[in-house]
C-alpha cells in the first residue's frame, strides 16, 4: 500500500493558509501608532499561525524582532516562524543572532541543529545537538530532536537510539513515542509501531498528528477499517488536514467505496496535488473516463514526468476507442519506464485496435520478454 499509493506517517498536517477574521482586525492594529507596539506584531503574528498563513507569521514575527534587536526571545520566535514558512536561509540567521546574544542558550543550539539539519547541514546540526545535551543535560526534548536529525538523514538505528533514551528520560513525551512508531514500522516492526503510536495518541489524544500516522500505519497494512476510523478521527480534530483527507481518500478508494472516496480526493486536490493521480483512478473505477482522463492530465501538468499516469491515460483513451491517444499515451509511458511490460501490453491492444498487426505482435512479444526475465 505504501508504495503503491504513497501513504506515509507525516510530521505535521499541510493545508493552505485560510482567511480569518482574527487576523483582519489583528492587521488593522498594527497600522498607525500600533506599527511601534510588540505586542501588536505578537498578536498578529498568532492569529497568522492560527490561520496557517505561516509566511504572515514570520513577517509579524520579524518586525517584532526589528523592534526588539537586543531580546532573544523575538529572534528566536522569529527563527521558527521563519522555518515554518520554509524560508530556511533566514531561520539560519536569526539562530546564529540568538546565539550571538546567548552562546549558552540550549534551546537556540537545538533549533540551530534543526535547521542546519534543513539546510542540508547534517554534521554541523550534530555539533550542534551535542551542544545542547552538554549544556542542559540529556532532556527527553533535546534527545527527540537529535533523533529527528539521525531519521532524516537515514540514521535509523541511531534515532530509535535517541528516541529509546528520550522515552527513558520522560516516559509521557509523545512526541518521542510517535516518531518512533513510524521509525518502528520502517524497521518492520509492525506490532510495535501500532503499540508507540497508540500511546502517543493515548499522551495527547487531541492531536490529529497522532491519529493520521496512525491510520497511515493501518492503511499500508491493508487494514482500512482501523485507517478510516483514525483519518476521521484526525479531520474531527483538524478539519484542514490535508494529508489526513488524502488518506481517508486512498482508503476508501482501496475499499472499493469509489464515490466517497471521490469526495475526500476531490477536496483534497484543492490543497494537494498528489490527489489528482488518484482522483483520476476513483472516476476511472466508476466508468467515469472523461472525468477520470482529466484528473489524470491535471496530475501530468504537475508532474509531467509520471510514466504511471501516461500509463492510465493510456489505458482511459484505449477504453474510449481513442486510439492514436492511448498510443501516444503508452509510447510517452515506455519511453519514462521503459521495463514496464504492462505498457508493452496494452500499447498492442490499441495497436490491434487499430488494425496494425505488426506494431500489436511486436508490442505483446515486448511485454513477454519482460515478463520473463529473472526477477
Amino acid at each position: 500500500m505504501l508504495g503503491k499509493l504513497g501513504w506515509g506517517a507525516r510530521h505535521g498536517s499541510q493545508a493552505k493558509a485560510t482567511p480569518s477574521r482574527d487576523v483582519s482586525e489583528a492587521e488593522r492594529q498594527v497600522k498607525g501608532r500600533g506599527a511601534r507596539d510588540p505586542d501588536s506584531w505578537r498578536r498578529l503574528a498568532v492569529a497568522c499561525a492560527r490561520a496557517r498563513d505561516y509566511r504572515g507569521e514570520y513577517e509579524a514575527r520579524r518586525k517584532v524582532s526589528e523592534l526588539l534587536p537586543e531580546d532573544l526571545e523575538p529572534a528566536f520566535e522569529c527563527g521558527i516562524a521563519a522555518r515554518k514558512a520554509g524560508a530556511v536561509d533566514e531561520a539560519l540567521d536569526y539562530f546564529t543572532r540568538c546565539l550571538a546574544l546567548q552562546p549558552k542558550h540550549a534551546s537556540s543550539h537545538t533549533q540551530y541543529a534543526k535547521t542546519l539539519d534543513l539546510a542540508g547541514m547534517y554534521d554541523e546540526a550534530l555539533e550542534h545537538h551535542r551542544e545542547a545535551i552538554e549544556l542542559s543535560g540529556p532532556s527527553a526534548e533535546s534527545l527527540y530532536h537529535l533523533g529527528v536529525t539521525y531519521a532524516r538523514n537515514g540514521k535509523d538505528d541511531l534515532a530509535r537510539a535517541s528516541y529509546e533514551a528520550a522515552l527513558d528520560t520522560d516516559p509521557s513525551f509523545a512526541r518521542a513515542h510517535g516518531n518512533l512508531g513510524v521509525l518502528l514500522d520502517r524497521q518492520g516492526d509492525f506490532e510495535r509501531a501500532v503499540h508507540e503510536l497508540k500511546r502517543a495518541v493515548t499522551l495527547e489524544p487531541t492531536r490529529a498528528e497522532w491519529h493520521s500516522n496512525l491510520g497511515a500505519l493501518f492503511g499500508e497494512h491493508r487494514m482500512f477499517d482501523e485507517a478510516i476510523e483514525e483519518f476521521s478521527r484526525a479531520l474531527r480534530l483538524d478539519p484542514e488536514n490535508a494529508e489526513a483527507r488524502f488518506n481517508l481518500g486512498l482508503a476508501y478508494l482501496d475499499c472499493g467505496l469509489f464515490e466517497t472516496a471521490i469526495v475526500h480526493l476531490k477536496k483534497a486536490s484543492e490543497v494537494n496535488a498528489r490527489a489528482y493521480y488518484h482522483l483520476g483512478e476513483a472516476y476511472h473505477k466508476k466508468g467515469l473516463y472523461p472525468k477520470a482522463i482529466r484528473e489524470i492530465r491535471n496530475a501530468l501538468e504537475v508532474n509531467p514526468d509520471d510514466s504511471r499516469a501516461y500509463y492510465a491515460l493510456g489505458c482511459l483513451h484505449n477504453k474510449m476507442d481513442a486510439v492514436d491517444e492511448a498510443i501516444t499515451a503508452f509510447e510517452r509511458a515506455i519511453a519514462l519506464a521503459p521495463d514496464d511490460s504492462r505498457a508493452y501490453y496494452h500499447l498492442g491492444i490499441a495497436y490491434d485496435k487499430k488494425g496494425a498487426s505488426e506494431e500489436a505482435r511486436d508490442a505483446y512479444r515486448r511485454s513477454e520478454a519482460l515478463l520473463a526475465r529473472p526477477s
